[in-house]
């Protein structure tokens, strides 16, 4: 119980910390959502405010251009906060919401584990795995989408995994390490490929599904 004690109060005054940091954005925009997931030993932060802005349809010109500079000065303090949480990568987002993803530059753990379980015919990946390890290699994670690949005859679906560059080196190692965790599974087969920037996790087979978690 001590040890949860300490943990726990590590997490506090590390969340403090980073609200300390973006009050200038919290004075502009009120007070954020904050979420946070296991990044190894560590945890990953996610900060979302809500700016009221829509670029979708047609406005004047000199409007949105206003409404542009506007909102840049008003987040131009996010580089500074950046500069000043030295431990993270500061990650960034803007459409009706602002969002600020802070990742530990040090995860604390130099091991991976990507698959949770499978269960229910559904296999579930750990996407924080995942990215903390591409990160750790140079790499990362652009977007992932597990819903456009959906078969409804089939009942399949695939995890697309988008990377900003590639590297051969890089996706091997990967691909050596998942495989080992996936070839446990005895229930349905699943296999990974490599297409340019993309690792494409698929089922073989019919009626086999996959989640992501960040748990």
């Amino acid at each position: 119980m001590k040890h949860l004690k300490k943990f726990n109060e590590s997490i506090d005054s590390t969340k403090e910390e980073i609200l300390e940091n973006f009050l200038y954005i919290t004075d502009k925009f009120g007070e954020p959502k904050v979420n946070s997931s296991d990044y190894g030993s560590l945890k990953k932060w996610t900060l979302s405010w809500d700016v009221n802005i829509n670029f979708s349809v047609l406005q004047k010109a000199e409007e949105i251009i206003k409404k542009l500079k506007d909102i840049t000065e008003d987040i131009d303090d996010v580089l500074a906060a950046a500069d000043r949480l030295e431990d993270f990568v500061c990650n960034m987002s803007l459409l009706d919401k602002l969002v600020v993803e802070l990742v530990p530059k040090d995860s604390g753990d130099n091991t991976f584990k990507f698959i949770k379980g499978y269960e229910g015919r559904c296999l579930y990946v750990r996407i924080n795995e995942v990215e903390r390890f591409f990160n750790s290699r140079g790499l990362r994670v652009v977007k992932w989408d597990n819903e456009s690949s959906y078969d409804e005859g089939n009942q399949t679906n695939d995890l697309e995994i988008s990377l900003n560059k590639s590297d051969n080196q890089v996706t091997s190692e990967f691909y050596r390490l998942i495989m080992a965790e996936l070839n446990l599974i005895k229930d349905r087969d699943y296999h990974m490929y490599v297409s340019g920037n993309d690792v494409v996790i698929y089922p073989d087979g019919e009626k086999a599904y996959i989640e992501v978690t960040n748990r």
